[in-house]
């Protein structure tokens, strides 16, 4: 699965926002045009890798209380921190294509109820455990037990033989490839040796025993890992002597510590702090791609809720000036959409109209709706992954039709628990995008999955989803009609599309960043330093 409840860190520098708030302009465009920005590839590398050095990387996205334990929904969010000491069972590449990893080989059966995986032989864990069909049966087996992401789809797990698992189906779904691709595993032996019990998850959760390249050897929590060169790595022995990551939540921060030597890449969503570093010093560099969708989750499941009318979710909608948010807070990593899909990509759907603010026809769907003097409600945000500037824009843009907002953002770990058991009013939300777009719909918002618990997830909208999932293959076309649903019953109010990206000394080779399917996902085993 990928990319997930995700939600990468982003945090902003405070920009512009009076502007926004105090426009008066109800249909014109702001003066500045917003173009997509091109996303960065890494260039491959002709100068022969260096052994040797330790890698400084300050991030803002942490594994939080997941760290080495798959039976959490957590498990399948994305982090920079995992890659250190975890393998995938399957890689997936940014174009949905699987490639061997953990497995070797897969195998849908004919009539689609069955996926057969062929285990890679050989590869030992951080403890000197086997990888093998009974580890691999016992860490999937937590992931169908809570239903989480894609594993909603599998009803059991079977072992064929020692180096071979059958998963087997409820219903098939195109994704469920790529969720497996972007399963990381675990040392079942470790669970075993520290009791078996709600002891050993504990211990799990603060040591990483993976297949990785590096081994944990030190760790403060929430504050930094340490991951040493892992000799026995089956992928070939790692260049690096080891990799420390800190977490520096503060955007400036990371800048100045990159600035300062004192780290060598710091990741997160990029904004005017990074566009200034790169133009101002060349001894820095970049590298980006689109990983989320950031929207606004009414509580429409809520028959009381003023969000669960359409048309009051519509009224929002062309409340909202996306090409100010994105111009006056993205410094061109962003780009506005008022459909889930990113502009440009085979996934976007041309035929629908773009929304762009209209005061007028805002609060005369709000008057339409039965609330000609507006209503108030809240916004919940997260501590780690909201950006308070825009909710703040936002507040100032509803305002201005007649709703007032009361922004609410709390812990991140309790801002979880509220996507997954329910919330009253809109939840701000990066929703995270994949190159299978049928994936990330039925992440997000599947009735299968826990995530998302007020939100109405509609029969009408599941049947759709379904049928672009039954494909044997990734039909964009499928996926398009999805999109056009939720655009059609602003299922989700879409805001736009944001980038992540690491700036890094210059002297960083092949890290690999945006060459995998999930977005945070990089190799440390390939990284070297050119110094």
């Amino acid at each position: 699965m990928k990319k997930y409840l995700f939600v990468a860190a982003l945090i902003l520098v405070i920009a512009s926002l009076f502007m926004i708030s105090c426009s008066t302009s109800s249909t014109t465009s702001p003066a500045t045009t917003t173009t997509k920005p091109a996303p960065t590839t890494p260039a491959p590398t002709t100068v022969t890798p260096k052994y040797g050095g330790t890698l400084k990387y300050g991030e803002s996205l942490w594994y939080g209380a997941t760290l080495g334990w798959p039976g959490d929904p957590g498990w399948l969010v994305t982090s920079p921190v995992s890659n250190l000491f975890f393998d995938t069972i399957l890689s997936v590449d940014t174009k949905d294509i699987i490639h061997p990893m953990l497995a070797t080989a897969w195998a849908v059966s004919a009539d689609q109820k069955t996926i057969t995986l062929t285990l890679r032989q050989g590869v030992k864990f951080h403890d000197g455990s086997d990888w093998n069909a009974t580890v691999c049966k016992w860490n999937l087996d937590l992931l169908v037990a809570g239903k989480y992401g894609d594993y909603a789809y599998v009803t059991s797990v079977d072992v064929v033989d020692p180096s071979t698992v059958r998963l087997n189906l409820n219903q098939y779904s195109n994704s469920l490839l790529t969720t497996i691709g972007s399963t990381m595993v675990v040392s079942q032996q470790a669970y075993i040796d520290h009791g078996s019990n709600k002891d050993a998850e504990t211990w799990m959760r603060s040591n990483a025993v993976g297949t990785g390249p590096f081994k944990q050897t030190a760790v403060t929590p929430n504050v930094s890992i340490t991951g040493t060169r892992f000799d026995n790595y089956w992928g070939g022995k790692p260049y690096l002597d080891s990799i420390i990551m800190t977490q520096i939540g503060d955007q400036m921060t990371r800048a100045q510590a990159l600035q300062a030597g004192e780290i060598d890449i710091e990741g997160g969503n990029p904004t005017k702090v990074e566009a200034d570093l790169l133009a101002a010093n060349k001894n820095f560099k970049i590298q980006a791609d689109y990983i989320s969708i950031s929207a606004l989750v009414p509580d429409s499941k809520n028959s009381a809720s003023p969000l669960a009318n359409l048309k009051v979710r519509q009224a929002i909608s062309y409340a909202l000036d996306r090409d100010a948010i994105v111009n006056s807070l993205g410094y061109g990593y962003w780009v506005p959409t008022s459909q889930y899909a990113v502009p440009g990509t085979v996934s976007y759907n041309n035929a629908i109209p773009t929304i762009k603010q209209d005061l007028v026809k805002a609060k005369q769907l709000l008057t339409d709706a039965g609330y000609p003097n507006g209503f108030t409600t809240s916004i919940l945000g997260s501590s780690v992954t909201s950006f308070r500037d825009m909710l703040v824009a936002e507040q100032g843009m509803m305002a201005k039709i007649g709703i007032t907002v009361n922004i609410n953002i709390i812990d991140h770990p309790s801002y979880t628990n509220s996507i997954n058991k329910g919330w009253d009013g809109l939840a701000a939300a990066g929703k995270l995008i994949d190159a299978n777009m049928g994936w990330a719909l039925g992440t997000n918002f599947g009735q299968k999955v826990v995530s998302n618990a007020s939100l109405d997830k509609t029969d009408d909208f599941q049947a759709l989803l379904n049928a672009a999932l039954a494909s044997k293959d990734y039909d964009p076309a499928l996926v398009g009609k999805v999109v056009k649903y939720m655009d059609d019953n602003q299922t989700v109010i879409v805001l736009n599309a944001t980038m992540r990206g690491q700036v890094m000394a210059n002297y960083v080779m092949d890290p690999g960043f945006y060459t995998y399917d999930r977005a945070m996902y990089w190799n440390p085993g390939k990284t070297w330093l050119n110094k």
